[in-house]
């Protein structure tokens, strides 16, 4: 049963395609989107909403933007400056100006941090303060789809272009009265990026990895230029089943060291998570396995889950120095659902490692129809002077663009202490558990289950087992085992009731030709209440089986020991039995009158 996880729910009255989190405010929530161009009744919007009441969404602030011009693509929230905090976003220039060659995708707005809505002034107030068109395409077609921020770098990545890009740019110090962003050049690539992701490595040093649909790139970006694209992981072709590759849809950064990639497999056969060890930035440009990622975590999400969306990653314990640390992972799906795993990161005599990549639950059904974005808050652990218990939260955002729908979860976290006590920190207080073993305890038991019958069936064919599944009327009989039981019953070949009478010596004279003789009475003969009884003719000395009601004999353990010496050197003689087969053949058979001969053989 899934854990109970409090949520929220609001309708907006506009399409949502873009979310992101204040990173300094886990509070305050930013979605934007709108109809587009030209279409009425449906107006392009930002809004910023306040997230503290698990209980309800309010919206503290919008700007509706002209209906003339695209909607809201991208948005993210960049650091505070002063009052007030900024709103970086893609936003397509109007029709008219596209055509003309011009369009200023990158938007900057300015937003007031005042946390109360001020309803006679209608909220704290956002205003643009610049546009700028950061793409060197002249493509018509060409939208601004990705946009990634990390402290004063960010990257923006074409959509549905002919000549796909990234443009790599500074934001404005805080110190700085401007917010136009200061271009630092543009990337030409030969597939459009996928998904990206920046992180910043150093005070002067970031990079950026992006995916296409089966390939990973990193750029470094120093205060001396950006250095690649490097090629760290192509994903190889499946040469033993020939079935096609994953396609890689999103990518985040762990850390410095670690990326995490969603992967859907062709025709909606699954979803896999993959974390990759980066190369060494020291190692850039090295054909060899060091300038190469490697794979260091994967797992399938649950078969329910067909196709990914979308992808969400969060540090429990931010850090600039590599640390012991939990990461939270949402995973949005087609079936407008989204799954939640952890991720243990560990430092191990300085070597860091990711581990236990596990699933927690799957939050079903979120929104009316497909995700547009995730995202979670960052992670702002209670301030320990205060003097309120307060129990700390991650929040998790999510938009539906159809349904004008936005909800938000509240996740718990509880702390951590390690074992040396060294240090406190916060994990998830959901319970994850990694991949169960029900389909190996189902192939298990199916496996047991054939292997029984199989053993069953060679018992029976071989006459070791009492009949169960009647293996010995339907295998040919050149399979069946003759063998003698204990209490002197035989397996043999099967072929109906009838017991013909038939002389011992017709079926070629051997020790063991008793046994043959004699199978077909276990369980058909007996059972039916008909005798079989040996005989030995007088004259010749031949042994024949007869059976009828009317017969006479006695059963071997009956015979006195002179008549059980006389009749086994009778069979002896005849070829029908030897020593080194044993008394047991004789158990439970019927030994007849035999006349004058047994009488002379016994002295009787």
């Amino acid at each position: 049963m899934a854990p109970a996880i409090p949520s929220v729910e609001l309708k907006l009255s506009y399409p949502l395609y873009a979310v992101d989190f204040d990173p300094q405010d886990a509070n305050r929530l930013v979605v934007g989107g709108g109809g587009g161009a030209n279409r009425s009744g449906v107006g392009n919007k930002i809004s910023v909403l306040d997230v503290s009441n698990q209980e309800e969404l309010q919206i503290v602030s919008e700007i509706e933007l002209s209906r003339d011009e695209d909607s809201v693509n991208t948005i993210a929230v960049g650091p505070h400056r002063k009052n007030d905090f900024l709103i970086y976003t893609g936003i397509n220039s109007s029709e008219d100006d596209i055509q003309k060659g011009k369009n200023e995708h990158f938007r900057v707005f300015s937003a007031e941090s005042a946390s109360k809505t001020d309803t006679a002034k209608g909220g704290p107030k956002i205003t643009e303060s610049s546009r700028t068109s950061l793409f060197a395409t002249e493509d018509k077609e060409a939208y601004q789809r990705l946009l990634r921020v990390s402290g004063r770098v960010g990257a923006v990545a074409t959509g549905t272009s002919k000549d796909p890009q990234i443009a790599v740019f500074d934001l404005p110090s805080g110190s700085s009265s401007g917010t136009a962003p200061k271009s630092r050049g543009n990337l030409e690539l030969v597939r459009e990026a996928t998904d990206m992701d920046l992180v910043q490595i150093s005070d002067d040093e970031y990079q950026l990895v992006y995916c296409d649909n089966y390939e990973l790139h990193t750029l470094n970006i120093t205060k001396d230029g950006i250095d690649g694209p490097n090629n760290i992981w192509t994903t190889p072709d499946d040469e033993a089943t020939g079935r096609p590759r994953p396609v890689f849809r999103s990518i985040r950064y762990l850390t410095p060291t670690f990326v995490l990639a969603a992967a859907n497999l062709v025709q909606s056969g699954g979803v896999v998570l993959q974390g990759f060890r980066l190369p060494s930035t020291s190692d850039k440009g090295k054909e060899s396995l060091q300038g190469k990622a490697r794979l260091a975590v994967s797992t399938k999400l649950p078969g329910n889950v067909k196709r990914a969306t979308g992808l969400a990653v969060r540090n429990l314990t931010p850090s600039t120095s590599p640390a012991d640390s939990q990461f939270v992972i949402a995973v949005s799906d087609h079936q407008n659902s989204i799954t939640l795993y952890t991720l243990e990161h560990q430092c191990l005599s300085g070597i860091s490692l990711i581990t236990k990549l596990h699933v927690v639950t799957t939050l079903k059904n979120v929104h009316p129809a497909p995700i547009s974005g995730i995202a979670f808050s960052h992670s702002v652990p209670p301030a320990s002077s205060s003097s309120v218990a307060q129990r700390p939260t991650l929040r998790l955002a999510s938009i539906g663009s159809m349904g004008n729908t936005l909800a938000v979860h509240t996740l718990p976290l509880r702390k951590f202490v390690a074992s040396n006590n060294l240090k406190t920190r916060y994990v998830l207080a959901l319970k994850s558990h990694g991949p169960r073993p029900t389909q190996l305890l189902i192939f298990t038991a199916i496996f047991a289950l054939l292997a029984s019958i199989l053993v069953q069936g060679a018992l029976e064919l071989n006459g070791l087992a009492k009949p169960r599944l009647g293996t010995r009327n339907f295998l040919p009989e050149s399979w069946h085992v003759k063998y003698v039981f204990r209490d002197g019953s035989v397996a043999g070949p099967s072929g109906g009731n009838h017991f013909p009478k038939t002389t011992l010596s017709e079926q070629g004279g051997s020790s063991n030709m008793l046994a043959e003789l004699l199978g077909q009475q276990q369980g058909e003969l007996i059972g039916d209440k008909q005798q079989v009884v040996l005989s030995a003719d007088k004259e010749s000395g031949e042994v024949t089986v007869q059976e009828g009601e009317a017969l006479h004999g006695k059963l071997w353990e009956e015979l006195g020991k002179k008549q059980q010496e006389a009749w086994k050197k009778v069979l002896k003689g005849a070829g029908h039995w030897g020593e080194d087969v044993g008394e047991a053949v004789f158990k439970g058979v019927l030994f007849g009158e035999i006349g004058g001969l047994v009488a002379n053989v016994v002295g009787g």
